[in-house]
């Protein structure tokens, strides 16, 4: 701010300020109308959890029927990556490959163009597709947010069918779903699929030298439908159609079967015919019993809140289509968390506005002048809404964030011009009196408020999950700091602003202040011990504070993620799970939940003993936390199914997770050629990390996929002539059937397929040796004397990073900061793990992404800080003065670490962002300063008189601006609700800055300034 004998003559400026004045009411009415226009798209915005993040990540899931996943790598897998390696912007190639299917992760640079890259990547599968074995299916999509569900519904009866169900979802829910204006895809898990099973005779075929593959490919042609092509007669057009489909069961029993020593018989005669349900190896369930789910997903930029309410709206108005008995819950609703969120940054924001401007009342002792600095605030917000929704950005946690933590700010603007016009009021109370304060004030104003601008600009080129998200802040508050800036000038020259009244305790303050001010003043290197002595605080603070990724956030959900012990069928899979949710029953704080086996959420491979649950918590009345109802379930599924691995987690953060690197905090990796030696190290880490205290939900990642059961062809096989391919088209009815076509029944469709029943008394894999196959000459022989049949001990997933074979270790926290954690992991991880020749240890999961965020915002800090000093030379061209300025600025980060010590935060990329953010903060309030400083030089002042009086004069705005900051920001540094969580790291870091720049911008600046006179002002 200027002092008085600062020229108050900008002509330009008066000029600019006379015409508003004139135009008062047009101003008015455009206010009036920003701030509509802010309120209508307030109401209006798409609604989300995060912003809109275009993740740079193909999954690519290519199935291939059931092969061993040796033979799975050698066939698809290699030739697929060798494929997509030639695609362009990609980073890096994981690959996950089971029983017939692989899972490829391909990571791309951030700010690839993702369209492209997927149209070139499918463009070389495409190429590869003639390479790949027959059948092979291929599908590429690229990760986003929105492939996974933001809504769950589940159906659930007591006297209908699961195929019901199914049907019920399928034909009438769904259609109805999709037409909701948000919605992209509906999603249908569960229920049973209804097949036409066709059980053969062995004798019946034998006695007419029949094959169930012949029998098969009868049906797959009966159930063709031939066009003969158009033929014109009578004046029309018609199209020729050969059609002998059946049309149900008893159309099926009657297809012949040519039989080459007779005439044909009907496929009843053959055997049985029965509608049953298809095999499946996943299972669904909600409450006590079987369930099918109905998965919703939005839109991008589509609003997650209006999708709810309008999908809970339908079925409210169409209770009619939904049978009374058939029970509809809502397992998962993202728009619980997206409502707590805005509601809570929300009333965050409005809080810390009415306090902060409180504080301006408290000071400067005029309701009139508070009011004047809170109509700034109104305006600011509505100019910012609507750039950010012209932008195309949501109403997030991180644009509602960004205009909560910037109230401050926009109050520090407006509290300098009201405080300003105040202090002159004294001289002149008229409007040309206050229009002659503003011109005064508006350049150091400008010259401030550039100063903060500039710390966002190193934003812009931030990568990673970081700058995705805090892009999105940074770009709301300097909206708001931009709009601020303008409304100042527009609003505050309208009021006829008093001069304001002295506290009654100002004179006692102002002598204690001046009296330490001159004590520094006498003692220079007082100015320099101060802020070395905090710069030097960094380093213990930094090494005993605790770091993390992202900040904990309470979602009002949990994410329970199984795997059964290798091998497991669905059934002993599905009976451990039942006494799991026994033990849901007893946590009062579960009100719904659903579960798949054999599937999860996302687009990802799953075996059949895996699979997820999902809990929905209550969010009234919960004194436990989501991390605190983890912990006690943990214990008691250790308890009653010590067999079951489980890892807890929150869906928002998986996704975080699974959409970068892994789902996991901690994740080590070895790579090396021998996959054996691999997965022995992998365990032994898991071993090591089990324990770590802190360390839980730990997971060798070694997934085993089961058994296999070989039949091999003997030397009375190869006699008869009977290669494995004639082999497996004897034994293949037996296993899973052969399948022969379907049977159209209007919309839907009947699955049929052809079977061999098991030997009479067959009581594991090994006992199909008693099965009776065909072989050259019509004959039928024991499948045990012409082939050898074992059971092989089940294969794991191969996982492959970049070409070479990798085996994992993962494992979560629960009470335990991320830093710390990992460095006692690498600690022993060194100590106690040999590794063999040509093998790597790397340690990803959101450690890595972490480090890497950590590292992107440690160069934006220093962006932030060449911006800053850049725009201090074009002000002040004076090098000591703008080093002053970085200098104590610098020494203004220990308050932040202290801070987050006290408020028990741990340092995350949040906090690290605040931490910027207090550089260009205290670069603001001392741009003041200095230029008060350069004024009294200016007028025949020596230096420590124009220091002096400077501070002198800046000590009630930086009381002022500190204060109504802090209060400001202290509802979200305080962390109540849900959205609060995530930006309370941030808060908390520059209410530590504010605090400890107040200090250091009264007493250590003026001293550092009053070494080198520096030139003068202009």
């Amino acid at each position: 701010m200027a002092p008085a004998s600062r020229p108050r003559g900008d002509r330009a400026v008066i000029g600019l300020l006379d015409f508003l004045e004139r135009q008062r009411k047009a101003l008015i009415a455009v206010l009036a109308a920003l701030t509509a226009a802010g309120a209508w798209v307030a109401f209006h915005m798409p609604a989300a959890i995060l912003p809109e993040v275009a993740f740079p990540r193909i999954t690519i899931i290519a199935d291939s029927g059931e092969r061993p996943p040796e033979d799975m790598v050698r066939t698809v897998t290699r030739p697929l990556e060798d494929a997509v390696r030639r695609v362009p912007e990609l980073r890096e190639v994981r690959s996950t490959t089971s029983r017939g299917t692989t899972e490829i992760n391909l990571d791309c640079h951030w700010g690839a163009p993702m369209i492209r890259t997927l149209q070139l990547t499918q463009a070389q599968i495409d190429a590869t597709r003639e390479r790949l074995p027959a059948g092979t299916t291929v599908e590429a999509r690229i990760m986003s947010p929105v492939q996974f569900p933001v809504l769950g519904f589940s159906l659930s009866s007591s006297s209908r069918s699961p195929a019901e169900l199914r049907d019920l979802a399928i034909m009438r829910i769904k259609p109805e779903l999709a037409r909701l204006p948000d919605a992209s895809e509906i999603i249908i898990q569960g229920g049973q699929r209804l097949e036409a099973r066709v059980t053969l005779e062995p004798r019946a075929l034998e006695a007419r030298r029949l094959v169930a593959a012949n029998v098969a490919e009868t049906v797959l042609r009966a159930g063709r439908l031939e066009s003969l092509g158009l033929m014109s007669a009578n004046g029309e057009l018609y199209l020729g159609l050969s059609d002998a489909r059946p049309d149900g069961l008893d159309a099926l029993r009657a297809v012949p079967v040519p039989v080459d020593s007779g005439p044909p018989v009907p496929l009843g005669a053959l055997g049985r015919i029965a509608l049953v349900p298809a095999p499946a190896f996943t299972r669904y369930a909600a409450g006590p019993g079987q369930a099918v789910l109905v998965n919703v997903l939005r839109k991008p930029s589509a609003s997650a809140i209006r999708l709810s309410q309008a999908a809970h709206d339908w079925f409210r108005s169409h209770a009619g289509v939904i049978p009374p008995d058939v029970h509809v819950e809502t397992f998962y609703d993202q728009s619980d968390l997206v409502r707590a969120s805005v509601v809570s940054v929300r009333d965050s924001l409005v809080v810390g506005a009415l306090m902060a401007i409180l504080v301006v009342i408290l000071f400067l002792r005029r309701v009139r002048l508070g009011l004047a600095a809170a109509l700034v605030l109104p305006g600011s917000i509505a100019v910012t809404l609507c750039g950010l929704a012209w932008t195309g950005q949501t109403l997030n946690m991180m644009t509602l964030g960004g205009i909560a933590a910037a109230v401050g700010l926009v109050l520090d603007d407006a509290i300098v011009v009201v405080e300003h016009v105040a202090h002159r009021a004294s001289e002149s109370a008229a409007p040309e009196g206050v229009r002659r304060s503003v011109a005064e004030i508006l350049p150091p104003l400008t010259g401030s408020s550039l100063c903060t601008l500039a710390i966002f600009i190193p934003f812009i080129y931030l990568g990673g999950v970081t700058g995705a998200f805090f892009r999105v802040l940074s770009l709301a508050m300097a909206l708001m700091l931009a709009s601020s800036l303008f409304l100042c000038v527009l609003i505050v020259p309208r009021f006829r602003i008093g001069p304001a009244a002295p506290p009654p305790h100002r004179g006692k303050l102002r002598q204690g202040f001046e009296r330490a001010l001159h004590g520094v003043m006498g003692r220079r290197w007082l100015a320099f011990a101060i802020p070395v002595a905090l710069l030097l605080c960094l380093f213990p603070l930094t090494a005993t504070i605790g770091s993390g990724f992202l900040p904990e956030m309470d979602e009002g959900s949990l994410i329970l993620d199984y795997i059964a012990p290798p091998g497991s069928s669905l059934e002993e899979t599905d009976r451990m799970l039942r006494h799991v949710e026994h033990e849901f029953t007893t946590i009062p704080e579960i009100t719904e939940w659903s579960r798949r086996t054999g599937d999860q959420l996302g687009f990802f491979i799953t075996e059949p003993n895996q699979g997820d649950y999902t809990l929905r918590l209550t969010r009234r009345h919960r004194k436990r936390s989501a991390e605190e109802i983890a912990d006690a379930l943990r214990q008691r599924i250790g308890i009653v199914e010590p067999a079951l691995e489980i890892e807890f987690g929150q869906l928002v953060e998986d996704v975080v997770g699974d959409l970068t690197t892994s789902p996991e905090p901690i994740e080590v990796r070895i790579l090396g050629e021998d996959r054996r030696l691999d997965e022995q190290r992998a365990a032994q880490i898991a071993r090591i990390l089990e324990t770590i205290p802190g360390v839980v939900d730990v997971r060798s990642r070694v997934v085993v996929s089961g058994s296999n059961l070989v039949i091999a062809p003997g030397i009375a096989a190869q006699r008869v002539g009977l290669d494995a391919a004639a082999l497996a088209q004897g034994v293949a009815p037996y296993v899973q059937g052969v399948d022969a076509g379907q049977i159209a029944r209007g919309a839907r469709e009947w699955p049929v397929r052809i079977v061999l029943p098991q030997p009479p008394g067959a009581t594991g894999p090994g006992a199909i040796g008693d099965a009776r196959v065909p072989v050259p000459g019509g004959r039928w022989v024991r499948l045990g004397d012409i082939a050898n049949v074992r059971v092989q001990a089940g294969e794991t997933e191969i996982v492959r990073d970049d070409q070479r074979t990798m085996a994992a270790a993962t494992a979560r926290l629960s009470g335990r900061d991320l830093g710390s954690a990992m460095r006692e992991i690498q600690r022993r991880i060194r100590r106690d793990v040999v590794l063999g020749p040509g093998m790597d240890v790397r340690y990803a999961g959101l450690w890595a992404e972490q480090q890497s965020s950590f590292r992107g915002l440690a160069a934006v800090l220093f962006g932030a800080a060449a911006a800053v000093l850049l725009v201090l030379l074009v002000s002040f061209r004076s090098w000591s003065q703008a080093g002053a300025v970085l200098f104590v600025a610098s020494a203004s980060l220990t308050g932040v670490l202290a801070a987050l010590h006290i408020g028990r935060a741990t340092f995350n990329i949040a906090s690290f962002v605040g931490a910027i953010m207090v550089v260009g903060i205290v670069a603001e309030n001392a741009y003041f300063l200095v230029a008060a400083f350069r004024d009294g030089l200016a007028n025949g002042m020596t230096a420590n008189e124009a220091a002096t009086a400077a501070a002198s004069r800046r000590l009630r705005p930086v009381l002022m601006t500190t204060a109504a900051g802090i209060a400001a920001l202290a509802p979200l540094a305080l962390g109540i609700g849900s959205g609060s969580a995530l930006l309370r790291p941030l808060a908390i870091a520059i209410i530590g800055g504010f605090m400890n720049s107040a200090f250091l911008l009264l007493i250590a600046l003026p001293p550092l300034l009053a070494l080198k006179r520096g030139r003068p002002a202009a």
